[in-house]
């Protein structure tokens, strides 16, 4: 695990060192770089040591020294490649994961490696023979990269603070960015809220050439089939807790101990139990806010009946001022208040260890969250679902949420969205639907908010359509409408939703504290057995996630009580209205969405922006979201652009 960064097609003194720097955090532990000046090529990695760590320091050469590599990430069966290439011939220099990235490369070309590699990854790969190198980034961007090409210089790292060290990148704001952050609290790849910068789409690799030209390729894809793979669930079950328990086994594979993040719910506690079996102790940790949702206390039950060395960590009011650095590690804004909880919990468990495990991308995979449920009913609803959205219109919120698991009361917002999803389901596609049940600020909100110059910018123009599927194959369909809805749903999440909302909230977050996180449920092996499922396998009479519960009944049979899979699912958020009194929250949004403030930045009117804080004060969830949202937005400019 490590950062990496590296530019081509000119030179700047100092530059490597400069984009080195920024990123220590990622990379403690030392310091390696590469340079190739009569080809004008240059790169470098900051290193946290964590396979083979006396020798596994990067850049790695091939035998005859006419390739490198530098690595972000880690190649969980990179014992197995090993194997596979020391057979054919190849000869290692180290016990690290990184080279057999690139003895692969030379064997089966890098198409051919990337689709054996199992793991989280960024990496670049450098030619000394013909100066073309390719950058990779892994299939569901656990590990996040970034580029900058212009004017002949292409610059590419880990974190986009990296390239902003260059004199050539511009410190400018997207601003076309503005509306779909608002929409979503996040910007979709390959955009980002930087003019110039973007990042290299997850499942993609990039083949830049010596005179300066280069090439995006998709090489994975999350498959669709139709359906009609007949085995018993019983069968369905046994290979996924065969998988799942390999799965963990490969993401364990470290020189130094390895815990895990342990929330109340059935995912991570999924997670610990199948560690418990190859591990004599594990450490966890869990994150709480002294609220009303707090579910520490779920957590501690589990850790008491597995046996964990657990640790319980908290938010407090102060930590809001934690913020503004938060922001600046994330590089790019992401308009959550979780982001305080993520940071605080990784820094709690670096001060043990340098790898923990997660939960996330279960309910990815087995159709977890309750939108999922909403769009799968307005679809069966079909052309009834806008009298459905009468019926909702006509309810009180306080009765709307019942339908919701959600504990913050959604209130007459909320209650605003559920009416518009379902009276606007026939008219919109897919990916829109799916955008409209997370939609932070509606579309006629967002042009009320804009002063006139960025009225225009308000529109559902940016949402992309579903994607047909790549390179189908005699085992997956051609087109998407030859797919189960269901599956063609939970796809949508790894084009925009995992990465850019779900996974970067954790990287940034960790790496700000030099700390490792893995995501066994986000092995594509698993994702592409989801997949081949059907839908009652996933979803069964109401229940999520069904097969995983299954098999968390093996694993917690001898509970008294209170088991992992028979607790109602409960979303994880910051009560933003159990912390918005509270000075260190009162005093952020008084300086970042002031009126002079906001006349100077001049994306948004002074007046709207006050009548909302006016509304704020009904605790109203989404109101509050809101206002975090714009918060962020505001110390990202100053972090970033200011």
């Amino acid at each position: 695990m490590c950062g990496i960064y590296g530019f081509s097609g000119f030179s700047e003194e100092g530059l490597l060192e400069k984009m080195a720097k920024v990123q220590i955090h990622r990379g403690p532990d030392g310091e390696g770089r590469y340079d190739r000046p009569e080809q004008r090529f240059h790169m470098g990695m900051r290193r946290l040591s964590i396979i083979d760590l006396a020798g596994g320091w990067q850049p790695i050469f091939n035998e005859d020294r006419t390739l490198a590599i530098i690595l972000n990430g880690e190649i969980y069966n990179y014992k197995e490649l090993r194997e596979e290439l020391t057979a054919a011939g190849h000869i290692f220099r180290t016990h690290s994961d990184t080279e057999t990235i690139l003895h692969g490369f030379e064997q089966w070309g890098l198409q051919g490696v990337l689709g054996r590699l199992n793991g989280m990854f960024a990496f670049c790969i450098h030619s000394a023979v013909t100066g073309e190198f390719w950058i990779a980034r892994d299939r569901t961007g656990q590990k996040p990269l970034y580029y900058h090409a212009a004017g002949g210089r292409f610059l590419f790292a880990s974190e986009a603070k990296s390239l902003l060290q260059c004199q050539h990148v511009p410190r400018r704001c997207n601003t076309a960015a503005i509306d779909p952050y608002l929409t979503l609290r996040n910007v979709p790849e390959p955009a980002t809220m930087f003019d110039g910068i973007f990042t290299l789409p997850a499942a993609h690799c990039l083949h830049h050439r010596p005179d300066g030209t280069f090439q995006i390729t998709r090489y994975w894809d999350c498959p669709l089939h139709d359906g009609s793979e007949k085995q018993t669930d019983a069968a369905w079950q046994e290979q996924f807790a065969s998988l799942f328990e390999d799965s963990i086994k490969l993401v364990m594979r470290s020189d130094v101990p390895v815990g895990a993040y342990l929330s109340g719910g059935v995912d991570s506690s999924l997670v610990v139990a199948a560690m418990m079996k190859h591990a004599a102790s594990v450490k966890t940790y869990s994150i709480g806010f002294n609220s009303p949702i707090d579910e520490t206390h779920d957590a501690a039950e589990t850790a008491a009946f597995l046996g964990t060395h657990h640790h319980t960590i908290h938010v407090e009011p102060a930590d809001f001022d934690l913020l503004p650095a938060i922001v600046h590690q994330m590089d790019r804004p992401v308009g959550d208040a979780l982001i305080i909880a993520f940071y605080k919990l990784a820094q709690g468990a670096a001060k043990d260890l340098k790898v923990v495990l997660g939960g996330e991308g279960a309910d990815e995979c087995f159709a977890g969250y309750d939108f999922q449920k909403k769009i799968l009913l307005a679809q069966k609803l079909g052309p009834l679902a806008p009298l459905a959205g009468l019926a909702v219109q006509a309810m009180p919120h306080a009765l709307l949420n019942k339908f919701f698991k959600f504990p913050a009361d959604l209130g007459r917002q909320g209650k605003k969205r559920g009416v518009d999803f379902l009276k606007n389901y026939p008219r919109r596609h897919l990916m829109a639907n799916f955008y409209a049940l997370r939609t932070l600020w509606a579309e006629d909100e967002r042009r009320d908010l804009y002063t006139p110059a960025f009225k225009n910018y308000a529109s559902e123009a940016w949402i992309p359509h579903e994607r047909e599927p790549f390179q189908p194959s005699a085992s997956t369909v051609s087109r998407v409408t030859d797919a189960p809805f269901l599956d063609r749903l939970l796809r949508l999440q790894y084009d925009e939703w995992l990465q850019d909302w779900a996974l970067i909230r954790q990287d940034k977050n960790t790496m700000a504290h030099s700390l490792e996180y893995r995501l066994p449920f986000l092995d594509h092996r698993m994702i592409e057995l989801a997949q081949r499922m059907p839908a009652h396998i996933k979803i069964n009479r109401g229940t999520d996630k069904w097969i995983e519960r299954q098999l968390a009944d093996q694993y917690f049979a001898g509970m008294p009580k209170n088991k992992p899979n028979g607790r109602p699912k409960i979303p994880f958020y910051l009560p933003l209205d159990f912390f918005f009194q509270h000075a260190q929250f009162r005093r952020l949004v008084a300086d970042t969405l002031s009126e002079s403030q906001l006349k100077a930045r001049g994306y948004f009117e002074p007046a709207r922006v006050a009548a909302l804080l006016q509304r704020m004060e009904t605790r109203e969830f989404i109101y509050l979201k809101q206002v975090m949202s714009l918060v962020i937005l505001e110390l990202w400019h100053r972090a970033f652009i200011d």
